[in-house]
């Protein structure tokens, strides 16, 4: 029973993004994928999920802040401020806790290093 509460621990842990080794790595992998998946599969292949848009008939204030995030990443900025200028201020959010966890990352593995000599 133990060894399932811990697995389920540390699957709430990564999906919560409260461990700043899967945080580091889920982001990681978000935005290797909108680098390289097409914007036009991320504008035509998905449905319409958006509350705001169905309910009060008006664009969510973060409608395209997907694909302005895959722009800025492909170089494409004027794209990205077309899609949501929003987008700009979210990616530099994500690489700068990429950064931090790197950080700390680096820090407990050299930590270990060192404790284990």
């Amino acid at each position: 029973m133990e060894k399932i509460l811990k697995k389920t621990n540390k699957f709430f842990d990564i999906v919560s993004l409260s461990d700043f080794k899967s945080r580091f790595f889920i982001f990681l992998f978000i935005l290797l994928f909108l680098l390289f998946i097409p914007i036009s599969v991320l504008e035509n292949n998905f449905p319409e999920l958006s509350i705001c848009k169905k309910l009060l008939k008006e664009n969510c204030p973060s409608s395209g802040i997907t694909r302005g995030v895959s722009s800025l990443l492909k170089g494409n900025l004027n794209d990205a401020i077309n899609y949501n200028i929003l987008s700009i201020p979210v990616l530099i959010t994500i690489i700068c806790i990429m950064i931090i966890d790197l950080y700390k990352i680096r820090r407990v593995s050299f930590s270990k290093t060192f404790r284990n000599k």
